[in-house]
């Protein structure tokens, strides 16, 4: 399966097949008119990586729109505990006084990771997507992996699933049913931990 440094428009943070992009039709690029192979958010992919596009990404903290990527803050979660993002500096919405309870947190992530998580495809998700963080930063995006290539035999499904990302074989793949459950692989950029979810149909 290509990806997209095999077509020329690498994206540093989604290494997974083009296929499991959530990408538009080939087309007139509706920034600048030119015709394009792969539209990205209606763009080519000229003016999607310049960044003048309307892009948001969703993420386990929260969506990241552009003008989020621009203050280096995701739009935020609701935590009942934030120790557990203690690696995070987390900034504290307003309470709503309708549900004083609910107490939301932007993270701070760094504007050039953010910028470059925006101007970055989102992948094909039954749910939606949820981009992994690790270190502080958006994780490398590594492909879609149907539940029926995992081993039901297997004693610890996430080493199985990490195992297979570390070399992935997608012709192994290409003809298993994605229905139900399916698994989302990613890397870190920075320490190469992996990180995955899961959703189903």
């Amino acid at each position: 399966m290509n990806t997209f440094d095999d077509l020329g428009m690498p994206f540093p943070l989604f290494l997974a097949p083009v296929a499991h992009a959530a990408v538009d039709d080939a087309g007139s690029c509706e920034m600048c008119g030119r015709p394009a192979s792969v539209r990205f958010s209606g763009a080519c992919y000229k003016c999607f990586r310049n960044g003048g596009v309307e892009h948001t990404v969703d993420t386990e903290f929260g969506m990241v729109r552009v003008e989020d990527a621009q203050k280096g803050l995701t739009h935020g979660i609701p935590l009942s505990d934030p120790s557990i993002l203690s690696d995070y500096e987390l900034i504290p919405h307003p309470v709503d006084p309708k549900f004083p309870e609910e107490t939301w947190f932007h993270v701070r992530i760094e504007t050039e990771f953010l910028l470059e998580l925006v101007r970055t495809p989102t992948y094909l998700a039954w749910q939606g997507e949820h981009w992994q963080f690790c270190c502080r930063r958006p994780c490398v995006f590594l492909g879609r992996l149907p539940a029926t290539a995992v081993s039901p035999a297997a004693e610890s499904p996430s080493a199985h699933i990490a195992a297979w990302f570390r070399c992935p074989d997608w012709s192994s793949v290409a003809h298993h049913d994605y229905g139900s459950l399916t698994y989302y692989g990613f890397r870190c950029a920075e320490c190469n931990a992996f990180r995955y979810h899961e959703d189903t149909d």
